[in-house]
């Protein structure tokens, strides 16, 4: 028969451990260069892919940052009924139009930042986003390319501290169970 108190043990032991990693998380590192930046001022343009979607909401929070190295550049998230709407309107329609839509002032941005250097952070949310970047003011030559940095950073969620939380009352009953 299974010794329910150094099981009991081991199972508070482990929700404890499960409790300090999932605390402090890990994050994931990476980088796109020679991204070809619009020459078209105040408008912005997205990527073809949308971000990874946050489908374990519940148990897993992540926080990207984004950082690139041009002063003249901003970048932008929005979710995808937004991204649909400014490629289905032309840029020079969109600018003569008078609205702030499709641009760095736009009301439907989910984030944006255009200062490179302190990057733009955003807590993932569930559903379609897109990466955009653009131009303020008089824009760019062509050809001109940025280069991004990304970092997600991943911790437990509420339900994964509920599990671990449920593990270790368990084992705690499996203690007093003798």
């Amino acid at each position: 028969m299974v010794n329910l108190l150094r099981l009991g043990q081991g199972m508070m032991a482990l929700a404890v451990l499960l409790s300090a990693a999932g605390w402090i998380g890990f994050t994931l590192e990476g980088e796109v260069n020679d991204v070809p930046t619009p020459n078209f001022p105040d408008r912005s343009f997205f990527a073809d892919d949308p971000l990874p979607e946050q489908v374990l909401a519940p148990f897993l929070t992540a926080e990207l940052t984004l950082t690139w190295d041009r002063d003249d550049v901003y970048a932008v998230i929005v979710d995808e009924d937004e991204k649909n709407t400014c490629e289905a309107t032309p840029a020079g329609l969109a600018q003569n139009s008078g609205t702030n839509s499709c641009g760095p002032y736009d009301a439907d941005i989910v984030a944006i930042s255009d200062n490179g250097n302190e990057g733009l952070v955003w807590t993932v949310e569930s559903g379609v986003y897109y990466v955009g970047v653009g131009t303020a003011g008089s824009g760019l030559p062509e050809g001109s390319e940025v280069n991004m940095a990304y970092e997600v950073h991943l911790q437990a969620g509420f339900g994964s501290f509920f599990v671990f939380a449920s593990i270790g009352v368990v084992g705690f009953a499996m203690t007093r169970s003798e």
